[in-house]
């Protein structure tokens, strides 16, 4: 007994000692892969001290004169060996045990912590309690017999360790399974509005947020530092970025990640919590599409708005209720689970509901193949998501197969009036966006005869307003939504306007265009990265000319209504072309793209996603390339595309490197820069950094991005290394 005693004191202090320490250094700990499985057995174990030192604070509350009790064998002979002395061994057994898993269980804790996937007070609080309760543990072993020797100490001190552990495990709870878990079951659910007073965020949209996923991102636990509690935890948006693009929900995060698979990681929310009726995922989806407002009231909305209308149904009683019935079986899951990926997810429209939604990403990667192979699915598929994809006329033969299909959205596709004629063997088609197509107002005429459509999104084509005015004469039964006219005389923000142009590298030059889908908008615009003003910036009447490098900062204006955000895109004139680049460090495993190739594509990468596989992210160590060039080339600069995203630990890296030569074994320094800190309030953004030097002729070139070493005082993360992120690499 003694010898197991000795050990156990041994990893005891141990133990102490390093917890003390990371609760010390926390701030400048990073920890291995192998260490954080350790991490995330801590929800398994915690409950092992929780038993334990309740058991052994119970046992000094036993009268004295028990055998078992704190006083057991106090007036035994000293070399005696009676009953009362081999329990008093067994009961400072069971301490050091308590002790010991207690200690265990919060090293387990702070190693979770450290992953830095998650913050926010509660887990600050619950860190600290977990932390207390171990060293409360320690003490009841370690000072037992001071204690005794001071009774009135020793039953106070077992009543505030109790409480102690009672009010950490309460914090335990709401990190995992949400604020108030354990009062919810006798607290009562909250009153919908009435669908005339709701206020668009607040009655609807934060009510969905709270029941599915405040749960990971609120007050008490912000999983990857998003907070959804309020409007502006949602607009600031977390690590990923920016949680949703106004106007475009087939872009935003957030209509990406509640679509992706139930097994993928990424998925929101995970397969372990309530998952988002189909109600709800589609009020969300059309909150995006309808502008993301916040304050205003949901009838300040136009009545036909698909926002308004979805939500009036969820806010009045049987709003939830009231799901459509289908005539067909349910699809085999295994084929479903078969066909998911990254790039096209497929959900049920609701529980035990045989319906199935599709949605398409990626319009790097998408083709034909991608439709073609949700064929076996065609009965079961009534929503089909194609937005911003290069779908061509021809795929839409593949789209008529789909026999059961209600809704399809073509939003900003490659699609013509050509193409509309194979949509004519759709039956059941209720719903068609088109909004940014080619199509004519011919075509709808001869289309909508043969479908039994009932709304028609029609932004952002050549349909004129006679046009559209004979179309609604016409089709009276449908609603044909062409954009916001204002007739209601309510002041709201302008959208931002849109830069046709696609952002990236050029040759030579390049026209700039720009456009707004409402009419009367005036676009004023900047090159120098100054914020346009209504009064002395330039007015967008023509495609701009630009052959140089320029960042264009573009904002709406329109008497009656509040200026619209502004919309930012970079261009920047193509130079030399490395024919090899070499990566001299690797880059984190989570941000490595497959192919270096991608550094001088000519995309500057989204900062929206910088989790797309298009950028190249470092934290702990360097970036370094070589450049190569077969043969000898004169540079006189070298421009890098980069991010920054400060709540996602994003920063402008602290210093860039070239050197140059005509061997990676003999080159020189050429130039550097070097960067301040950033301002705390400073947005989400591209950035482009140039480093120019006196012209050179050079077969290589090396290039080394060093990130910043700490967080600045004023960020949530202070002391921990930034990230740095490059997605090109200009020369010249």
């Amino acid at each position: 007994m003694q010898k197991v005693k000795k050990i156990g004191n041994g990893i005891l202090f141990g133990g102490i000692i390093f917890l003390l320490f990371l609760v010390a250094f926390e701030r400048f700990i990073e920890i291995p892969s192998w260490l954080a499985v350790a991490g995330r057995m801590h929800p398994m174990f915690l409950h092992f001290p929780i038993v334990l030192l309740l058991i052994s604070f119970f046992t000094v509350w036993i009268p004295a004169g028990s055998d078992t009790g704190a006083g057991a064998g106090a007036d035994a002979d000293a070399g005696e060996d009676t009953g009362a002395d081999k329990k008093n061994e067994w009961l400072d057994l069971l301490r050091l045990v308590a002790a010991l898993s207690a200690v265990v269980a919060a090293v387990m804790g702070m190693l979770l912590s450290l992953e830095g996937d998650k913050a926010g007070e509660t887990l600050v609080w619950h860190k600290w309690g977990g932390v207390l309760v171990a060293v409360f543990g320690f003490l009841f072993y370690s000072c037992y017999d001071l204690l005794l020797k001071k009774a009135m100490w020793v039953r106070p001190f077992t009543i505030i360790a109790t409480i102690t552990i009672i009010v950490t495990g309460h914090w335990g709870a709401d990190l995992t399974h949400g604020e108030n878990f354990v009062l919810a079951p006798i607290r009562g659910e909250e009153k919908l509005a009435a669908p005339e007073e709701a206020v668009i965020f607040a009655d609807i949209i934060q009510p969905i947020l709270k029941r599915k996923c405040v749960s990971c991102h609120g007050g008490s636990s912000l999983k990857g530092r998003l907070s959804l509690k309020d409007v502006e935890g949602m607009l600031d948006g977390g690590k990923s970025g920016a949680l949703f693009l106004p106007g475009q929900p087939e872009a935003s995060l957030l209509i990406k990640r509640i679509h992706l698979p139930l097994e993928d990681k990424k998925r929101m929310p995970p397969a372990n919590k309530p998952q988002l009726t189909e109600t709800e995922a589609a009020l969300l989806y059309a909150w995006i599409r309808s502008g993301a407002g916040t304050d205003a009231k949901l009838f300040s909305l136009p009545e036909k708005d698909s926002f308004r209308v979805l939500a009036s149904a969820f806010l009045s009683p049987a709003g939830e209720q009231s799901m459509p019935s289908y005539d067909f079986e349910a699809a085999d899951e295994e084929k479903i689970a078969s066909l998911n990926n990254n790039y096209r997810g497929i959900v049920p429209l609701g529980k035990n509901s045989p319906a199935l939604s599709v949605n398409l990403y990626g319009k790097n990667v998408y083709n034909a193949k991608a439709l073609e192979e949700i064929l076996p699915l065609k009965k079961q598929i009534v929503e089909l998501n194609l937005a911003r994809l290069p779908v061509k006329d021809e795929d839409l033969k593949i789209v008529r197969q789909l026999e059961n299909l209600r809704k399809l959205n073509l939003n900003y596709t490659s699609v013509t009036s050509k193409g509309l004629e194979h949509l004519g063997g759709l039956p059941h088609l209720q719903e068609l966006a088109l909004s940014g197509t080619g199509i004519t107002s011919a075509a709808l005429e001869k289309l909508l005869p043969a479908l039994s459509i009932s709304s028609l999104y029609v932004w952002d084509t050549k349909i004129d307003s006679s046009q559209l005015q004979s179309l609604q004469k016409k089709f009276a039964k449908v609603y044909i939504e062409s954009g916001f006219t204002g007739d209601k005389g309510e002041i709201i923000a302008l959208s931002p306007p849109v830069i046709k142009t696609p952002a990236g590298v050029f040759d030579k030059s390049i026209a700039l265009e720009m456009k707004h889908p409402f009419g009367g908008v005036e676009i004023r615009y900047t090159l120098d990265g100054s914020q346009p003003d209504s009064i002395s910036s330039p007015v967008y009447s023509a495609p701009l000319t630009i052959d140089s490098n320029v960042t264009v900062i573009a904002k709406a204006f329109k008497p009656g209504w509040y200026g619209s955000k502004t919309v930012r895109s970079s261009f920047i004139r193509r130079g030399v072309t490395p024919d090899s680049i070499i990566l001299a460090s690797s880059p984190d495993p989570k941000y490595a793209p497959t192919s270096t190739a991608l550094l001088t594509d000519g995309q500057l990468g989204d900062f929206a996603n910088y989790a797309n596989g298009e950028w190249f992210g470092y934290q702990k160590n360097e970036a370094a390339y070589y450049l190569l060039f077969n043969q000898p080339v004169t540079v006189q600069s070298v421009l890098l595309s980069m991010m920054q995203n400060l709540r996602g630990h994003i920063f402008p890296p602290m210093k860039i490197e070239v050197w140059g030569g005509m061997d990676k074994d003999q080159l020189k320094p050429f130039g550097k820069v070097t960067h301040a800190t950033p301002a705390k309030d400073e947005p989400s953004r591209l950035i482009q950094d140039r480093v120019h030097f006196a012209p050179a002729e050079v077969q290589c070139i090396k290039l080394v991005v060093q990130p910043l070493r700490s967080l600045p005082r004023w960020h949530d993360a202070k002391g921990k290394p930034g990230w740095a992120f490059i997605s090109e690499i200009v020369v010249n």
